[in-house]
Order: C-alpha cells, then structure tokens, then sequence
C-alpha cells in the first residue's frame, strides 16, 4: 500500500507555474508495510481468515457437534481477525498523523515494491508471521477445544474450586460420561451462554470471589429430556428392582439391621399397559409442575399433576400463600435431574459410608462402638481437609485408649484399619475448604438426612376434593425382608410385602412423623 506523487501545482518541468497559486504540500510515496505494526496485524488478519476458513470446513465434516469447536471457530478466530484488523487500522493511523506533521498529502494505494529493501523486510515479515500464526491458530484451535471438553480440565483446572465435584464424579456411576455431555449438551443453542458463563467463572477464580459451597441446583442445565434422555429411555423404565442395604446400629456390637426391598421402578407396564410405580413422573404422556419456596427447590408448596387425559389435579398448601402466580416464584416442570439431583456428584452421609464399609471389611464390625466413633469424627466441624485426616486417628485411638484402655493395644491393628477407611471416607466426601458435604449437597433419592420423595409425597399438599399425594411406604417399594442380622437367608421373607419394623423400639413413632425429623444432617443418618 502506497502514495503516489500527482501535484498539480507542479509545471511540466517541476517548477511551480508563475503567477499561479501556492503549491498544496507535496505528496509522498509511502507504504503501509514498511511499518511493522501494520504488518503484524495484516498478519493476524490473513492467518485469522484462513483459518477460520479451515475451521468451518471442520465443524461441517465433523459429524457430531462440539461446543467447543464452535466456540474456536465463532468466536475465537473471529477475534482474532478483529485484532488484526484493529492493529491495521491503528498503524495506518500513525503513517498518517506522521505524514501530515511532515506536511506532506498522503493517499494509500496497493503497490509491491521490490526496490525498497525496508519494505521487502517488512513484506516478508507480514509473510512469515501469517504462516506462522496460522500454523498456530489452527493447531491451537483444535487442541484447545480438544482441551476444554476434557474431564480433566473441567475437573481439575480449577483444582480448589471443581475439587469437590470432581472426586465424587470419578467416584459415580457416570465416570466415563464426559463432564460436557451433561453440563453442555450436544448443539449449539447454550454454548454461547455457557462459555460466557465460564469467564465469570474464571474471572471469580482468579480473583478468589467464589461462592463456597458453589450454589446449586446449577440453573443453566439443559432439560433432562435433551442430555439424560440420550441413554435412559424413560418408556422403558418398568418392573422391579431388588435392593439389599445392610445397617449397622451405634451400639457397642454395631449390630446389623439388613433391609431388602423390592423397588418399583415402574412407568409404563408392557403387560398391562398401565401406568405405575416410581418412573410414572417420566412417563411423557404425564405432567408434573410445581413451585418451591426455596432455591434449593426442597420447600414445595404447589404441585400441578397433568394425566394422559388431560385431566388436572392441583395440590397446595393452605398455610403457604407461595403459588404459580406469585412473584420471583417459578412454575418448574418436572423432570429426572428433580429426583435425580446428584447423578454423578453423590455426597455420602457418613452412616452411610460407614454401613458399606462395615458390610465390606474394611471397617471390623467387631470393633466396639466404631459405628458411633466414626459419625462423630466424620460428623465434626474441621477448617481443613488436613485437620480433619490428621484428628481422625488420634480421635479414635484416645476413645479407645479412655474406654478400653486394657485392649488397647489388642485392638490396634483394628483401629489403624479403621482410621484408614474413616480417612478415605472423608477425602471422598467431605471438603472444608469448600463447606461442601452432604448437608449442602442433599441427595433427594433418599428421605433420610433431607425429604427426597416426601418433600411432595406429604400430608401438607391437598386437592380442592381434600386428597393428598401417596405418601405410604409401598408407594415406592415393598419390603421382602428385615431383621437383625447381615445374612439374608436367615431373615423374615415375604414376596408380599412386611410391614416395615424399626431397627430401634420407637413404639411406632416412625408411621406418624418423617424419617428427617430424627434422620437429619446433625445426625449423619
């Protein structure tokens, strides 16, 4: 790019004409890339359009879609070609503020110059560093969107933060389910807005403003139906599921208490075409909406149930005056992740945690009061992860030292076992730092520690016609076996159904109050 010389103010011979007027200030030939700030932009420019030319000749034979594809080509090279161009623009400026303080008329042209060895330099300078950029912005590009879809970035790039999430979901039923395919989805309609979510998210890191515990429910999930619905098929969500869970109690034996149920899984039943059991919510000719009180969506005051008919049952709380028309309140509906809140994030309750490892070996059942040792400790308030594996031994070793100081030393090998076990307990479930556990990761498949079913299968909510969600036990499972010992064989059985029995003499209280009233998150059980 250049000015050519054309003044004519200037006779033939190059002198000005007699009599006539001053000449206009001279002009003089000069050339965009003999300025390396402009050559470096050019650069960005032509490596930024071709690469973006490649990328969209990817992202159309890639088959599948890539959110982050999508982000490298969209956004990513197009800012880079505004770079370019800005930087073009800004020394094109300067040649021509620098030109007029000279006094010279300056008008830019396209022209190679191979005479002038300070353009050919910068020319060939425009030259490699588009290869090079390129080269770069294409492999980078890939390996960047490659990168950022991984679970280990997700997981690990921001360590303290995505800690907690990320030992629990190495630790789930969904490990080898990529974190994408269910934060983002396949597509294009949500990357934008998650991706510009994620810069918040980086920008809180880096300045250490996180929220600790991170908020849920995480609102900017897609629907179910659009990421869960891509391997579970609700249709075909029928029949019955046998279940074995095995109690220990927090008395001196830790004696066992096993539980066998018969879940009803239910849904759409293919012999009878009726429609039953637990996964009736997800049956899709259904409809369930409801409102919460609470943005941890545990309070509900509100539930509208639509059949295949049509025909529509609301249920309230005459105490609330919290309902669909009210304002801030939003009509949700129903769907998997509502029950199903922590697919691969569970928190355990440390009860729980202990049960299974007392049913492995892990933890001797033989070890006198260990059930109710390891609640306490695991239950107890510690700044830091460090604090808590550091006061777990010594918290055992002194119960046992001050309760059976002459087995003490007998009982050593046990304790070391089981202060092992308690401390991989809490590393998998527990993070101080964070203030996450289960009492803020609630877990609504469950109704101990938090409602789970009962939060809507309760007495509170009431049609206009005075009736109420189910809410008896055998609404969702059957109890085929129960008794106090950890071999089923030896147990109760009956393919009908038992009324279920309290591992603990509460005179029936269970049938009239909920199991959270005593099964709370101060308990751990």
């Amino acid at each position: 790019m250049s000015d050519r010389t054309d003044d004519p103010g200037k006779a033939e011979g190059g002198e000005p004409e007699r009599g006539g007027t001053a000449a206009p200030p001279e002009r003089v030939a000069r050339n965009l890339f003999t300025y390396p700030l402009t050559a470096i932009g050019g650069a960005l420019v032509g490596a930024g359009i071709l690469a973006f030319v490649v990328m969209v000749g990817i992202d159309l034979l890639g088959g599948a879609d890539n959110p982050y594809r999508a982000i490298v080509t969209w956004i990513g090279i197009p800012f880079v070609i505004t770079v370019g161009a800005a930087l073009t623009a800004i020394g094109a400026i300067r040649v021509a503020r620098q030109a007029r303080k000279r006094g010279e008329r300056i008008r830019f042209m396209l022209r190679i110059e191979p005479s002038n060895p300070r353009y050919m330099r910068n020319l060939w300078l425009f030259l490699g560093s588009m290869a090079v950029l390129l080269v770069l912005v294409v492999y980078s590009g890939i390996r960047a969107y490659e990168a950022t879809e991984s679970v280990s970035f997700c997981g690990t790039a921001c360590h303290e933060v995505m800690g907690p999430q990320n030992t629990t979901y190495l630790a789930s039923a969904h490990a080898r389910v990529p974190c994408v395919e269910c934060h983002i989805g396949p597509g294009r309609s949500v990357w934008v807005k998650s991706k510009l979510d994620g810069l918040r998210q980086v920008w809180k890191t880096f300045t250490n403003s996180f929220e600790r515990p991170i908020p849920t429910p995480v609102t900017a999930l897609r629907p179910a139906q659009e990421t869960c619905e891509h391997c579970h098929w609700p249709e075909q969500f029928y029949g019955q599921t046998l279940t074995n869970i095995s109690y220990f109690r927090t008395d001196e034996a830790n004696s066992p208490w096993t539980i066998t149920l018969l879940v009803n899984v239910g849904g759409g039943n293919p012999r009878t075409g009726h429609l039953e059991g637990i996964h009736w919510h997800m049956v899709t000719a259904n409809t369930i909406e409801y409102v919460a009180a609470d943005v941890q969506r545990q309070e509900i005051p509100w539930v509208r149930a639509t059949d295949l008919d049509g025909n529509v049952t609301v249920y309230d709380d005459p105490e609330s005056d919290i309902g669909p028309d009210s304002e801030g309140y939003e009509v949700r509906t129903f769907d998997c992740i509502d029950c199903h809140n922590r697919p691969s994030h569970k928190f355990q309750p440390p009860a729980t945690a202990i049960n299974l490892e007392i049913s492995r070996g892990t933890i001797d059942a033989d070890l006198p009061y260990i059930r109710k040792v390891g609640l306490d400790l695991l239950n107890a308030r510690y700044e830091t992860t460090d604090e808590a594996l550091a006061a777990i031994p010594g918290g055992l070793s002194e119960f046992y030292a001050a309760e059976y100081p002459d087995d003490i030393e007998a009982l050593r090998a046990q304790i070391d076992e089981a202060a092992a076990t308690l401390q991989d307990i809490y590393a998998g479930n527990f993070f101080p730092e964070m203030e996450t556990d289960y009492r803020v990761r609630v877990n609504n498949l469950s109704h101990f520690t938090n409602d789970g079913c009962f939060r809507c299968h309760n007495d509170d909510l009431v049609s206009p016609e005075g009736t109420t969600i189910a809410n008896a036990c055998d609404t969702c499972h059957s109890i085929v076996a129960q008794g106090p010992s950890d071999d089923v064989t030896s147990l109760e059985t009956d393919l009908n159904g038992l009324e279920f029995e309290h591992p603990v003499d509460i005179a029936g209280v269970w049938d009239r109050i909920r199991c959270t009233q005593c099964h709370n998150p101060a308990q751990g059980y």
